[in-house]
């Protein structure tokens, strides 16, 4: 009987030792690479490092945007941790952010939640308690040194406008995004990473991947408890951003942003045998140096001003007059007996029971191409544009670039280009003699950007070649080493004869120097410049008002530069859009 238990008991110990064996078996041989790799991937966490994020400049080499580093007092909580269960760590840190918080002279507001969350989630990561220390609190923080471990003040890079306020729309702001980890490593869980800065708009958005530069990572040792121990490995620095260069101007731009105070509307200028861009402005504007996200809703919401809306390249406006050249271009090229002509202005153009009439109540009398230009002549322009017909006019103001985006870097508009399609489209019907009418003098279905206005100006003066504007003139490394440079690119060609451009050339600046010109008010001694303005009709009822114009380029003799500028709400082109646009060029170029 006793043999027979003591055998039973043999047996079993010797079924469950083999089970044990077999255990062992299955985990060291079979599952043993697999849980070594679980488990070295549990004691290993990776952390991302942000790379500095890259300058922009102006075409001098001048900063428009930079870094400067905010100090921020943080904690380590790793760092922190007191013996026992985590609840004596959670009360110790918030107890320390209450004294430092006295000292300093700043608001508690530390919450429990936020560390805990700290600690279960990204305990190797500082926990931001106070953002951007003063230099008097930065004093402070150093006579209370030496400090309890895991408190640190940490410099955190941020973007800094040396020219406050300057180019707002075009350079864009950046925020703050959370990054996944996918860009630097993928067979690690739980990386951890900062916040850091990144593009919301403008060049800052166009050119993000650029200027961020390309992250880093280290990997740390950690304990059971997350709490790290130890770097290990090598660790990979980030590549901070490379540098933009830009065709902009700071002299050039300050002046169009001065030139542009207190009224609404925009100012460019372009190099006329490039397109590089040398001024773009937008008013009301804004100051990046001093947004943020409670001043950026605000104005997001200002309907009214808009702010934040870049009218130079996203503004489509009707043209008036300034289409007049274009017009008289396609004339000089399809009807070429016709403008050797003399037109009789009475003062209106009769075209069945519709009278349009013309700037000068009782007529111009009798008037020819180039006078027509310099007076803007609406009822002689009408004439002109019906005898073409809008399938002529309409291609040529696609050869100007009407109609669609010019490829700039930044958001813009496409604006409208007259053509059939465009009646059945806005207006559910056919095209009539009527819109042919109004699109010769630029008002209708015709819009355009100030931008396109510009590009359309260089056109006039370098005999009809449209180029692809560009801001970035060239791409830099950190070290200033250049990696890509922007070469001028032709677009589209405007289809006249460089005797056409000549003519409509000397009509422009007759209607700066001649006592009956439209622009008179461009005459700046010593800087001979070619222009047309316009004036445009818009809105309706209560809100009709009128949008002013001038296109320009200078010297008239050799062209190096043209502008256009628009101002909303004002009284006409010679009046309202010459004098801001005078004001620019003495301001630039004069330096008044």
């Amino acid at each position: 009987m006793i043999r027979g238990r003591s055998l039973f008991c043999a047996v079993a110990v010797l079924v469950l030792m083999l089970l044990l064996l077999l255990r062992l078996w299955q985990v060291q041989v079979l599952s043993g690479p697999e849980l070594q790799a679980r488990a070295r991937r549990q004691a290993i966490r990776p952390v991302r490092l942000n790379p500095v994020r890259g300058r922009i400049l102006d075409a001098a080499g001048i900063p428009l945007a930079e870094n400067e580093d905010r100090y921020d007092l943080v904690f380590y909580v790793s760092e922190m941790r007191q013996p026992g269960r985590q609840n004596r760590t959670i009360e110790y840190v918030l107890t320390q952010e209450r004294i430092l918080a006295s000292y300093l002279g700043r608001p508690s507001r530390l919450q429990r939640n936020a560390v805990v969350t700290q600690l279960t989630r990204r305990p190797v990561l500082p926990l931001t308690v106070f953002q951007g220390l003063t230099p008097q609190e930065l004093v402070v923080f150093h006579e209370l040194l030496p400090m309890p471990p895991g408190v640190e003040v940490r410099p955190v890079p941020q973007r800094r406008y040396p020219q406050p306020g300057l180019a707002s729309h075009v350079l864009g702001y950046t925020g703050r995004s959370q990054p996944d980890g996918s860009d630097v490593m993928e067979d690690l869980p739980r990386l951890y990473a900062t916040a850091e800065v990144r593009g919301k708009s403008g060049l800052e958005k166009a050119f993000d991947s650029e200027l961020a530069g390309k992250p880093g990572v280290e990997l740390l040792l950690v304990d059971p408890v997350g709490y790290a121990r130890q770097v290990i490995g090598e660790r990979r620095p980030p590549e901070n951003g490379q540098e933009l260069q830009l065709s902009l101007d700071s002299q050039a731009q300050a002046a169009a942003e001065k030139a542009l105070e207190g009224h609404v509307g925009a100012l460019v200028v372009v190099e006329v045998h490039t397109g590089a861009v040398v001024a773009l402005a937008s008013a009301p504007t804004f100051n990046l140096a001093e947004l943020s996200s409670a001043r950026l809703g605000e104005m997001l919401k200002d309907e009214k001003n808009r702010p934040m809306f870049n009218r130079a390249t996203q503004g489509t406006y009707t043209p008036g007059s300034i289409v007049k050249p274009l017009v008289a271009l396609a004339a000089l090229e399809e009807l070429p007996e016709e403008t050797l002509e003399e037109y009789e202005c009475t003062g209106r153009y009769l075209l069945g029971n519709t009278a349009i009439r013309c700037a000068q109540r009782y007529g111009h009398g009798l008037v020819d191409l180039p006078r027509a230009i310099r007076v803007s002549c609406n009822p002689y322009f009408i004439w002109l544009g019906l005898k073409l017909g809008i399938d002529r006019l309409g291609e040529y103001m696609k050869e100007a670039g009407f109609g669609e985006k010019t490829g700039l870097e930044i958001p813009e508009g496409a604006g409208i280009a007259p053509q059939r399609e465009v009646a059945r489209r806005l207006w559910r019907r056919n095209w009539l003699a009527i819109d042919t009418a109004y699109a010769s003098i630029g008002q209708g279905a015709i819009t355009i950007t100030p931008l396109q206005a510009a590009l359309y100006a260089a056109a006039l003066a370098n005999d009809g070649i449209l180029y692809q504007p560009h801001l970035l003139q060239r791409i830099l490394t950190p070290e200033g080493k250049v990696l890509q440079e922007t070469a001028p690119r032709i677009r589209r060609r405007i289809s006249a004869s460089p005797e056409t451009f000549i003519l409509v050339r000397e009509a422009m600046r007759q209607a700066v120097e001649e006592r009956e010109g439209g622009a008179t008010g461009l005459q700046i001694p010593g800087l001979p410049v070619a222009a047309k303005t316009g004036t445009a009709e818009v809105g309706n009822g209560a809100n009709r008002h009128k949008n002013t114009w001038v296109i320009a380029f200078l010297p008239a003799d050799e062209p190096k530069y043209a502008l256009a500028c628009v101002i909303e709400r004002g009284d006409s082109g010679g009046k309202t859009a010459v004098p801001v646009a005078a004001q620019f060029l003495k301001s630039w170029l004069l330096a008044e």
